[in-house]
């Protein structure tokens, strides 16, 4: 018995470190860095063009407010952008809010979406990557880099992640709202729908402004929310403004929350507060 007692410690105390190894190595963001370095690579950025009153001409009362109290007109088109995050996540309904960092690369011109999140349970860290594009959308996340706990991907995660692309570009790179592949429809005089294709996927949501201009939430139908039991539900899913900072002369959001809409009550999953946001960055940045 000693000697099987001797060999379960042994391989205890190897898969312990090589855990740990794992975990320092971080896969998980390397594969994040490695697909940055190949979006940039497919990068066909021309010399900048600027934004003029006239792109603005063809959109709605409501969106040529925003995009100017963004301060968009003289500033240029936007190719790609980069960002920082921090604030609190929750796991589940009933869970506790814990921290997370997170940074991503969205290349509008490849149709192409990089997330990636370090998340802190009781000081165990969880790493999770979505990678969207024109081919697939992906979201895994894994407890200390290893152990896979969410592996999703497919037609239903391809259209969630279409709705969150979307609503990056209204939050996040307000200039890109000047494509003329966007459906507008101004509901009332706070309101406006937008309908969305992108990749052959149609999505729409709602946004909703304060008299000042500045966008005050998102709300889209079309982004199933994930169960823990792996059951997927259409539920409303929002993304109120509470804050703008001003970035390099723009106006833009900086503090807002993700919630879910269910008929039993709000769950607000996530909060969020931008630290740092980039456009147009080359590779050597």
């Amino acid at each position: 018995m000693p000697v099987v007692y001797r060999t379960l410690g042994i391989v205890l105390a190897i898969s312990i470190i090589s855990i740990a190894l794992i975990s320092i190595i971080n896969p998980t963001k390397r594969r994040y860095n490695k697909l940055v370095v190949e979006g940039h690579e497919q990068s066909q950025m021309t010399d900048d063009e600027i934004i003029t009153a006239s792109d603005l001409d063809h959109l709605p009362t409501l969106v040529r407010k925003y995009l100017n109290y963004v301060g968009v007109v003289g500033n240029t088109k936007v190719h790609n952008f980069q960002l920082t995050l921090s604030g609190e996540m929750k796991m589940k309904k009933d869970g506790e809010f814990q921290p997370y960092k997170a940074v991503q690369t969205t290349f509008l011109d490849q149709g192409t979406r990089l997330f990636y999140m370090d998340l802190w349970l009781n000081r165990i860290k969880v790493s999770g990557l979505h990678h969207f594009n024109n081919d697939n959308a992906s979201m895994q996340i894994k407890l200390l880099d290893v152990i896979k706990v969410v592996d999703e991907s497919g037609e239903v995660m391809q259209k969630a992640e279409t709705v969150t692309y979307f609503n990056d570009m209204v939050v996040f790179a307000p200039q890109s709202l000047i494509n003329e592949d966007i459906l507008w429809e101004q509901l009332d005089e706070s309101t406006v729908k937008a309908t969305f294709t992108h990749n052959d996927i149609t999505i729409t949501a709602k946004l909703f402004f304060d008299d000042e201009g500045k966008l005050i939430n998102f709300i889209s139908d079309d982004r199933l929310a994930l169960e823990s039991e792996g059951l997927k539900e259409n539920v409303p899913w929002s993304t109120p403004i509470s804050s703008y900072h001003q970035v390099d002369g723009l106006n833009l959001p900086r503090v807002g929350k993700g919630i879910w809409h269910y008929d039993e009550g709000d769950f607000t999953y996530i909060t969020l507060t931008v630290k740092n946001i980039s456009y147009n960055v080359t590779k050597n940045e």
